[in-house]
């Protein structure tokens, strides 16, 4: 593998990026996972939890956008934070120059406080825009061709198809991320044939995890 694990000190734990497109069904792999006893760490999540009140990366936003980022209550307005980063990318940097490395210290904390695990999985759906895969022992794709995606965003989010496309054109193509990551499992095939797949790729997975291991004690 080209990959390091996330955090180099946890010698034990092989840690998998799981990515894909935006409607590939990357959340529904990872119930699926956790399902089977997984533990699969949510950078969504976590993403959440760095800007609660009285957080360091909440006070950085205010410190570095203004106050009125936040809502009556003292929360993050995170529609207000969105127009303002939206057109204009030079805010975008400088809010991406607040989260990232925050969310990066909270995932490597999750992963270290589940170090007696084998195998962690971290969902993260922008793991290439954001340059991550350097991050992890391997990256697995869950991929769906842009037509599929489209009628599941439409069905799903209840949006017309312009603005479905436009959420997947504003990530990097589901077909130059299939070139980018280590595994691939395609998901067009309805969730029995999606279970068959998942079920090879850990067969497979655990392998390379015992492989790894063993070459880590030499």
């Amino acid at each position: 593998m080209r990959h390091t694990n996330i955090m180099n000190q946890i010698k034990d734990t092989y840690v998998v990026g799981l990515t894909g497109g935006i409607g590939s069904g990357k959340s529904t792999v990872s119930k699926l996972l956790i399902a089977k006893g997984y533990h699969v760490i949510d950078a969504d999540q976590v993403s959440r939890e760095v800007v609660m009140p009285e957080t360091e990366g909440l006070k950085k936003i205010v410190a570095t956008f203004g106050s009125d980022m936040l809502d009556l209550d003292g929360n993050l307005d995170r529609r207000k934070l969105g127009d303002l980063v939206f057109n204009n990318p030079e805010a975008l940097k400088k809010l991406n120059q607040i989260l990232h490395p925050l969310i990066h210290l909270r995932i490597t904390q999750k992963v270290e406080a589940l170090s007696n695990e084998q195998i962690v999985f971290v969902d993260v759906p922008l793991l290439f825009e954001t340059n991550q895969s350097e991050n992890y022992n391997e990256v697995l794709l869950i991929y769906v061709d842009d037509e599929t995606a489209l009628s599941r965003i439409v069905t799903r989010d209840q949006i017309d198809a312009d603005l479905a496309l436009k959420k997947i054109r504003s990530q990097i193509s589901i077909n130059t991320k299939k070139t980018m990551a280590d595994f691939v499992i395609e998901n067009d095939s309805g969730i029995d044939a999606l279970n068959v797949a998942l079920a090879e790729y850990l067969q497979n997975l655990i392998i390379r995890c015992i492989n790894w291991q063993k070459n880590n004690e030499r």
